[in-house]
């Protein structure tokens, strides 16, 4: 975590005169130090009133509950307190999600003022409670008044720490309350240095992402699909959570930090399959693999057989375990003792990558030196716009360059040769031939009549050559996903690179090859080789496409509604007539939205063209109950939400076709394959 502000303001003040004075109030009678057990609500004992609370130790939290809410995790609240102090209770669930909105976080060494907090919100009570185990000293406003009497420099410190929270919490607006929600209510906030996370706008859904880590470790111990915001999936895999929630129930020691790296790990030889640590994993991140009964779904042989060569199965007197396991717990170790992370390195787009959470939610400061750095609290563009990531590593990068080269040389020969055609149709006497006939002695008009270039000519049927070979190179990607030596040839980022350059310069060269004659059966195989990189291309496009659309669009209508409800403090009648002019448009479009992808396509394309008017009507109106400016950006914001519900609706219809274009690629890959066979076996008799 960054440097809190109570510890950048107060140390320099204090710190030239130890004990300071805060240190002697924290230590005082006055002030009342409380240990919180995780989950645990933050009560202010009697006698202390309007107190400053210090967060010494853990993380806290500002939360917005149901009563009933509360009384149901009542019971089971005390017995897990009581359970953590001798591991025997498995504890219940986060208490963040509980709440209906996690409204702050507080994290060590931060100030803030617990009696200014209201005790109830629209929705239900305001209580604070401790996302981790934790320790905070509340200061009763009496002492703190008597304090700062005696201190002024004490007093300019606590005043501006206490006007930097207040600052933070009140720049937490609009859609940054959800941006902070999901960031507590999912655990990120007591996650470890970095998380993984898969950028859905660079996604294939490939899964060689899971397939890599099964391999690896005889089951996957990576989902994609986890907890989602706009274009970023936090996917299910281990966090190494500060407060380790899998840890607290197991009775055999089967489960461990490691003290050197911070790991959680499975101890195989020690688990006996009780689950309890999966069961209390909020996070899907541990799995319970069967290796006792091969007729069960769950059960998996490369699991067992890699289990069974490390000795891990054994159980008697001296083992770990006293009777054979049926089950055993299956969780990430970011791949501990290897040189790189197995799901990473797979990923052909780098689509998955490992980021600290902290630079996605921003939600403090960072301190350099005695200024602070200002930045972008809670910044929405990552999850709307994407954060683009994709050279994770020098290797990354080096396959990155290789790419690239591969492209230019594809791309360049292919546009020499086009040169070399093109000028032996329209310029002859300025075409390599010419000047090579030339060479050989013949006169310049004798020369310029025997530059030519036909379907069969020597030209035509070297670039049919290479148009094959870059054809059958292209093979190269699903064979080195299916066939396991070949994987050690080259990683799988490079051959889907050489996959697309070769299916798109191959049937270039195929054309060139035929001669522009497309019309007999020997064209076939162009034709196929147009279905795979259409069908392709479109495949490729859509599983980027689509998941970005349907997230981000989400997340930014709910970005613009919630700046139109803000602005309602200040211009009520303007955002009223914002919020019924997006009411009245989703009403216009409710009958379309039954429509298949087809008939919808063209009704929203129309309906584009019909909003320049509606947008003009909705200008007038608004400026009449608000200053233009106003009336500007609640326009934009109402066309901002008619357009991204528009497109949201297109979303899960393309999603049909993106599971379809399979069914395309792959067949007329066939077809593709074994016309070019046939084409090579009737021509090459008439060569040779």
């Amino acid at each position: 975590m960054t440097r809190a502000p109570l510890r950048v303001l107060v140390d320099d003040a204090v710190a030239a005169a130890p004990p300071s004075p805060l240190a002697a109030l924290v230590g005082s009678p006055r002030a009342v130090r409380l240990e919180l057990a995780r989950d645990m609500m933050l009560a202010v004992p009697a006698g202390v009133r309007d107190p400053l609370c210090l967060v010494t130790s853990g993380q806290l939290s500002l939360g917005v509950f149901h009563p009933a809410a509360l009384e149901e995790r009542a019971q089971p609240q005390r017995d897990a307190t009581r359970g953590e102090e001798d591991g025997t209770l498995m504890p219940p669930g986060p208490l963040a999600r509980a709440a209906s909105k996690n409204l702050a976080l507080f994290c060590d060494g931060e100030l803030f003022n617990l009696g200014a907090l209201p005790a109830h919100d629209g929705d239900g009570v305001t209580a604070a409670f401790a996302l981790t185990r934790a320790e905070v000293v509340l200061i009763d406003a009496a002492a703190v008044r008597e304090l700062v009497l005696r201190d002024g420099a004490l007093e300019q410190a606590l005043a501006r720490a206490l006007a930097l929270t207040n600052a933070r919490l009140r720049g937490i607006t609009g859609i940054k309350h959800e941006l902070l929600d999901f960031y507590v209510r999912n655990g990120l906030s007591v996650a470890g240095p970095t998380v993984r996370v898969r950028q859905l706008d660079l996604c294939i859904d490939c899964k060689q992402c899971e397939d890599a880590c099964e391999e690896r470790h005889g089951a996957r111990r990576i989902v994609l699909g986890g907890f989602e915001l706009g274009v970023l999936d936090f996917v299910y895999t281990c966090r190494t959570c500060s407060d380790a929630r899998c840890l607290t129930p197991c009775e055999h020691d089967a489960i461990k930090r490691d003290a050197a790296t911070g790991e959680v790990t499975i101890i195989e030889d020690r688990c006996i399959g009780c689950s309890l640590c999966a069961l209390s994993c909020p996070y899907g991140a541990i799995d319970m693999v069967n290796v006792a009964e091969p007729e069960l779904a769950s059960f998996s042989p490369a699991f067992k057989a890699r289990l069974e060569r490390g000795g891990k199965l054994g159980f008697g007197p001296g083992k770990g375990r006293k009777a054979p396991a049926r089950r055993i717990a299956n969780k990430c170790d970011h791949c501990a003792g290897y040189a790189e992370q197995a799901c990473v390195s797979a990923c052909p787009t780098g689509a998955l990558i490992e980021i600290a959470p902290a630079t996605l939610f921003r939600e403090r400061g960072v301190a350099t030196g005695a200024r602070r750095k200002r930045l972008d609290m809670l910044p929405v563009a990552p999850f709307v716009d994407g954060i683009n990531v994709t050279d994770s590593g020098d290797a990354r990068v080096r396959i990155r360059r290789v790419s690239r080269l591969l492209w230019l040389l594809g791309l360049g020969t292919f546009l020499a040769v086009l040169a070399e055609v093109v000028l032996r149709w329209k310029w002859p006497a300025l075409s390599v031939s010419y000047h090579l006939l030339r060479r050989d002695g013949l006169p310049p008009e004798l020369a310029e009549m025997n530059v030519s270039f036909l379907a069969g000519s020597k030209l035509a049927l070297t670039c049919g050559y290479l148009g094959t070979a870059l054809m059958v190179l292209s093979m190269a990607y699903p064979l080195q996903r299916r066939t396991r030596w070949f994987r050690r040839t080259a990683t799988n980022q490079f051959w889907l690179d050489v996959h697309l350059m070769t299916g798109i310069v191959g049937p270039l060269y195929i054309v060139l090859h035929s001669a522009l004659h497309l019309t007999t059966w020997v064209s076939v195989p162009f034709w196929s080789m147009t279905a795979v990189v259409v069908s392709g291309a479109i495949g490729r496009y859509l599983y980027t496409l689509v998941p970005s659309l349907s997230n981000k669009h989400e997340l930014a209508i709910l970005a613009h509604r919630r700046a139109i409800t803000e602005a309602a403090v200040d211009h009520p009648a303007a955002a009223e007539y914002a919020l019924a002019a997006i009411h009245r448009e989703g009403q216009h479009a409710r009958g379309a939205w039954h429509a298949g992808l087809l008939a919808l396509l063209p009704w929203v394309l129309l309906d584009d063209v019909r909003r320049v008017f509606s947008r003009r009507r909705d200008r007038r109106a608004l400026r009449r109950v608000a200053p233009r400016r106003v009336a500007r950006a609640l326009a934009r914001r109402i066309d901002r939400v008619v357009f991204f519900e528009r497109r949201a609706q297109l979303a899960p219809r393309s999603a049909a076709v993106l599971k379809a274009w399979k069914r395309v690629h792959i067949p007329f890959s066939l077809v593709l394959l074994v016309t070019m066979i046939a084409h090579i076996v009737l021509v090459l008799p008439q060569l040779f």
